[in-house]
């Protein structure tokens, strides 16, 4: 699933060349996509001549904010992302954008392999007040190291699971929880009130640290993901620990392993990183 350097990637894409850009119309054959915003006909109504005023990021959500006070909010989930381009793999897009600026005119394609996405569309302080958006925690790019571990003594449990909590965190995802642990020592399974409060620290600003790296380096492709001009995200090439099992850990000797954590699958070096308990 694409985390928050992946549609922070999508997004500045987007902001880039979509401002002031007004909808002509939308096409889509799967109408699950609009089963929260009323059908694809209403949304098809409704969105139209709406024009792009800014697009932000909220956690992995996408957030267009249009003209006469609507809002439109998709969540990539496992296998989505935007392409200004028509993609070869015609079969895989299942969301067509239609919009302008003056005499331009583009279209915004939506791929979507297992068709997982999430659209919301409608009036912005409606949008923004449904549970999927209004629970989101704090952005981990957005805080200071003081304010994760005023968070973070809130919350008990195995450190990989509160990590991978949106309402904690929004944004931080397997590869990026993954990576931070590996980077701070910690073991996925050590309980957040057994840390003591330097490593949260370390933790979280390794946290920080992969999160902007990656965001320079376009974000991790492992399958699907792809930024808006069809081009592989460069961190998965540089990943120290995530989807390395079995591969010897670039500190020690030791043979990453992996270890259930909740639902979610961690990976991780069981001679580097202690576990507290």
């Amino acid at each position: 699933m694409p985390e928050l350097p992946e549609v922070e990637t999508i997004t500045q894409d987007l902001k880039k060349r979509l401002k002031g850009f007004i909808f002509v119309s939308i096409w889509s054959d799967w109408s699950k996509y609009f089963s929260l915003s009323g059908g694809l006909a209403t949304v098809q109504r409704s969105i139209k001549n709406k024009k792009i005023i800014k697009i932000e990021r909220r956690g992995k959500n996408i957030l267009f904010y249009l003209s006469s006070g609507y809002m439109l909010a998709i969540h990539l989930k496992m296998t989505g992302h935007f392409l200004f381009n028509e993609p070869e793999r015609k079969s895989f897009v299942h969301l067509i954008f239609n919009i302008k600026k003056g005499k331009k005119h583009l279209k915004l394609y939506f791929s979507d392999v297992r068709k997982f996405g999430r659209v919301i569309f409608g009036e912005k302080s409606k949008v923004l007040a449904r549970p999927e958006i209004k629970k989101l925690g704090p952005d981990p790019l957005e805080i200071t190291t003081r304010d994760f571990l005023q968070l973070i003594a809130k919350r008990k449990g195995k450190i990989k699971t509160v990590l991978l909590n949106q309402e904690f965190l929004a944004g931080v995802g397997n590869i990026y929880s993954d990576e931070a642990l590996y980077m701070a020592k910690i073991h996925p399974l050590s309980l957040t009130e057994k840390i003591p409060d330097n490593n949260l620290k370390i933790l979280f600003i390794k946290l920080v640290s992969v999160l902007e790296r990656s965001i320079k380096l376009r974000g991790t492709t492992r399958q699907d993901y792809r930024d808006t001009s069809g081009k592989k995200g460069d961190y998965f090439n540089q990943r120290l620990v995530y989807a390395r099992k079995g591969e010897k850990c670039k500190l020690c000797s030791s043979r990453i392993k992996t270890i259930t954590a909740g639902s979610r699958t961690a990976h991780f070096c069981p001679k580097c990183q202690r576990i507290y308990r």
